[in-house]
């Protein structure tokens, strides 16, 4: 394990690498969240079917309201969009993406993308964004979404399996970006803005397709182009007996009942959560209470 020590203190250096990386395939993990190893091995492998996308966890989608002319002045976005009679795009949060069953952009507190986007990330995204991120620690994963979603035609992100998002172990924070007052608003002028100078709106060169979240499989299809695991060949991971097992585990998941998978995961989770909630990071257990008082 190498750490590297950025000297700003910006949001944006979280996609700036300082040094050289021995892979294409880059993860994308808060330290605040965890997950089953498996869970991190799947997405992966989606990610080498699809090495251009994005593939996360954490589904979010953007929702149309009417335009308001004050509406730029009281929510403090970039300031630069000019036409107040365009309809306005707000973040929806999970509970709407949910309801509406349709998402448009993940969150890179879990995800995988390509090296190159991280790049790309500082040397090409527009200057304003990059500057708003930098100047107001926020918005960096919204950026890096739409960023991506932008240079692939528009098309949303790929989530990882229904079960390996519900995979996640929360470790508790006594700090969090999103507990401001103003937090809901500023993403909500993050999402317009963002996505007005990255061409991702209707009338945009690109604009930003949305796509249906659960399918009929609540365990394995999650999100747009679905993993087909029981066509992939495990031998075609040959090098990696690690990779080898999970596409064989997700097979023999496939052809179990419900009630199997369901205990399987519940094991996953615990034996996660286990080192985690010894240390006291596990909010509202005894462990917690103990260390936190």
């Amino acid at each position: 394990v190498r750490v590297e020590k950025h000297i700003i203190n910006s949001l944006n250096e979280r996609f700036k690498v300082m040094m050289d990386t021995p892979t294409l395939g880059i993860l994308s993990l808060d330290d605040d969240v965890l997950r089953p190893c498996v869970a991190l091995d799947a997405a992966f492998l989606r990610w080498t079917r699809h090495p251009e996308r994005m593939v996360g966890f954490d589904a979010r989608t953007h929702v149309l309201v009417a335009g308001d002319s004050n509406e730029e002045s009281k929510e403090g976005g970039l300031k630069n969009n000019n036409n107040d009679e365009k309809p306005k795009w707000k973040y929806g949060y999970m509970s709407t993406t949910e309801s509406s069953n349709r998402y448009s952009m993940t969150l890179p507190r879990a995800s995988f993308l390509h090296r190159d986007y991280l790049d790309l990330y500082s040397l090409a995204l527009p200057r304003p964004i990059y500057v708003y991120v930098a100047q107001n620690l926020e918005c960096e994963d919204i950026a890096m979404s739409f960023f991506v979603s932008s240079l692939t035609n528009g098309r949303p992100p790929l989530i990882a399996d229904y079960w390996a998002v519900k995979s996640m172990v929360k470790l508790y924070s006594e700090k969090k970006i999103s507990g401001g007052k103003d937090h809901k608003s500023t993403r909500d002028a993050c999402v317009n803005d963002f996505a007005e100078l990255l061409g991702l709106k209707e009338d945009g060169e690109w604009p930003l397709q949305t796509d249906k979240l659960i399918h009929k499989n609540q365990f394995f299809g999650y999100g747009a182009e679905i993993e087909d695991w029981v066509g992939m060949d495990p031998l075609s991971f040959r090098l990696s007996p690690r990779l080898q097992g999970v596409i064989e585990s997700m097979q023999a998941l496939q052809s179990t009942s419900n009630e199997r998978r369901m205990g399987w995961l519940m094991q996953q989770k615990a034996e996660t959560m286990r080192e985690a909630n010894a240390a006291g990071m596990i909010e509202n257990t005894e462990q917690w209470k103990e260390r936190w008082g």
